[in-house]
């Protein structure tokens, strides 16, 4: 089924199919909409009813840039899962999305089975990390946003034989208007870090972390130290693949789901 949602005057593109007992709910990274799952959902659909929307600024989900926060993505989350009329599920993030999920379970964790971060940390990083500047895309390689882009998706896939991955996140990422792009790509990394060494032992939830060997945009010493202060997780390294497994290799991601969350 797909469906506008009206949430907080906005149309919010939302997709909902298969029929399966357990809810499995996913948070697309930056401007990625639905199609960054597509894919993995397709397989996950056989067992689970499986939820994915486009988030403020991207895909169809057309919003003001100045109104692309962290906290409004978190907000609309709910709303969605409101409007769809889910109490739980289990609750999935990529990349810069994976901010929206752990701060969504910290402030509201009773309405979650589960929790799965997916090339991403959620902002998490150890104390003694190195801090890095923030380079927004306006700043990237590239004459145009179009080029800034292609230059995003190329890093994003060192796989050999990806060409038509490349070409198709091009695609999905130049659906938001590069305003939208660099309002959400700064809302998520300029919200304020917690004490995750207080923080993460609340996260209560099986939480699955995968990540991609080659992935160039995330330290894996971030997920390490996110999986050592989680209470029960479990932390998965794709072998030879960069920072897109759900578009690469989805039938992976969809197994390594139904290991970690089997009845």
């Amino acid at each position: 089924m797909t469906v506008f949602l009206e949430i907080s005057g906005h149309r919010v593109f939302a997709l909902t199919f298969g029929s399966g007992p357990k809810i499995f709910v996913a948070h697309s990274g930056w401007i990625g909409n639905f199609e960054d799952w597509i894919a993995t959902l397709s397989f996950l659909s056989e067992s689970w009813r499986v939820i994915v929307y486009d988030h403020r600024g991207c895909g169809e989900t057309r919003v003001p840039p100045d109104q692309i926060t962290t906290e409004a993505q978190i907000d609309d989350l709910f709303a969605v899962l409101d409007k769809l009329n889910v109490e739980r599920c289990t609750l999935a993030g990529f990349s810069a999305g994976c901010v929206t999920t752990l701060r969504a379970a910290l402030r509201h964790p009773e309405r979650f089975d589960g929790l799965m971060f997916l090339n991403g940390t959620g902002g998490v990083k150890p104390p003694d990390a190195e801090i890095k500047p923030i380079i927004p895309p306006s700043k990237w390689p590239g004459e145009t946003h179009l080029e800034r882009l292609e230059w995003f998706a190329t890093n994003c896939t060192p796989e050999p034989d990806m060409l038509h991955v490349r070409q198709w996140a091009v695609s999905l990422l130049s659906r938001a208007t590069p305003e939208a792009a660099e309002a959400s790509f700064l809302a998520s990394r300029l919200i304020p870090p917690l004490d995750w060494a207080t923080e993460l032992p609340r996260v209560q939830l099986p939480t699955l972390i995968v990540h991609g060997e080659l992935d160039p945009l995330v330290d894996i010493r971030d997920l390490e130290y996110l999986d050592a202060q989680l209470p029960d997780s479990k932390l998965v390294v794709f072998k030879g693949s960069g920072h897109l497994p759900a578009m690469t290799r989805p039938n992976d991601v969809a197994t390594e789901i139904n290991s970690f969350f089997a009845p």
